[in-house]
């Protein structure tokens, strides 16, 4: 009876749903830019490994640890993420791994292959409705799974994928190609449709393109070693641009995530300066928060960025963490 109980209670435990902190460690709330300043981000917390967010091995992990030795769990080198109401999806090219944190399901999984082919250099992650996209730079494919990690298709044909980006709208899956320097447009079935891009300076083209956003009818791509943001129409026709080399506020050194939220604010990472610079979707600089550093709201050369409602994930690489922050309003 006594382990009849016990094992009940592991089984609640591992269904509850997962609570996260709204501030850091020391309860001290961080916000840029510093008051007196109205606050317009905030930080909210920070993901290494399952137990930062709640999420607690079940009884038979529990005894996988204790009698066999536990397993990594934590991010080797975090380099991009994506997430919405039921995951947290994390792809980890250090330990050639994607991490899946289930949230509601307060789980935690892990994919390794894809049907017996192992994942080389995860570097790209994407989320559909029913699906999980993951663009492998060293395979030069693109992996589709579903939300369970359960592998589903892959799509070939490519040299150097490293951004990608679904479009719910038009149920389109943008994947960059960054040795081509192109972008390569897929639809649910993995088919190509067309693509577009060629090495060079002028609009539309590029110089090393890496990660992409997409709201509304427009793909915005981080043509890096142009150092600007190009944006598109859905169908590859060049609207406008913005950015020049630097290090000053909107001038770009190494610009690696880009993400965009529902106000059209563009969020770029550049990895030699440790921040993250805020834009109009017009290329208007609006703010910037980070820094050098392994406190909590700095970075060690953070890669990707993506933004879910008002929620704002930072692949925080060389700290090997996941950091979330939080847009909290008023004009930037």
């Amino acid at each position: 009876m006594r382990l009849f109980v016990l094992v009940l209670l592991f089984s609640i435990a591992a269904c509850a749903p997962v609570e996260v902190k709204d501030t850091d460690d020391t309860g001290v709330e961080l916000v840029w830019p510093d008051p007196p300043q109205e606050a317009r981000i905030r930080y909210l917390y920070s993901l290494h490994e399952p137990g930062d967010i709640g999420i607690r091995p079940g009884m038979f992990s529990r005894f996988v640890q204790i009698f066999v030795g536990r397993e990594r769990q934590g991010m080797l080198r975090p380099y991009a993420v994506a997430a919405d109401d039921e995951l947290i999806c994390v792809v980890d090219p250090g330990l050639k791994v994607v991490h899946l944190y289930m949230t509601k399901q307060s789980r935690y999984e892990v994919i390794r292959d894809a049907d017996g082919e192992d994942l080389m250099s995860p570097v790209g992650i994407s989320l559909g409705p029913d699906a999980i996209y993951v663009a492998d730079s060293a395979a030069g494919k693109v992996f589709v799974f579903d939300r369970e990690g359960k592998h589903l298709q892959t799509i070939s044909d490519l040299t150097r994928p490293t951004g990608i980006a679904f479009h719910p709208q038009n149920q389109r899956l943008y994947v960059t190609d960054t040795i081509e320097n192109r972008i390569a447009v897929f639809d649910g079935n993995g088919t190509q449709h067309y693509a577009f891009g060629t090495r060079g300076r002028a609009m539309g083209e590029f110089n090393f393109p890496t990660t992409l956003a997409v709201r509304g009818d427009s793909l915005f791509v981080n043509d890096t070693m142009n150092y600007r943001i190009q944006r598109f129409t859905l169908d590859g026709s060049p609207v406008a641009s913005f950015g020049e080399i630097g290090d000053s506020s909107g001038q770009f050194a190494l610009s690696k995530g880009l993400g965009i939220d529902d106000q059209g604010h563009l969020y770029v990472a550049d990895a030699l300066s440790n921040y993250i610079q805020i834009f109009d979707e017009d290329g208007r600089f609006l703010l910037s928060f980070g820094g050098m550093g392994g406190a909590v709201g700095h970075f060690r050369l953070p890669g990707g960025v993506f933004v879910y409602g008002n929620k704002i994930f930072v692949a925080d690489t060389e700290n090997r963490r996941i950091q979330v922050f939080e847009y909290v309003g008023g004009e930037t």
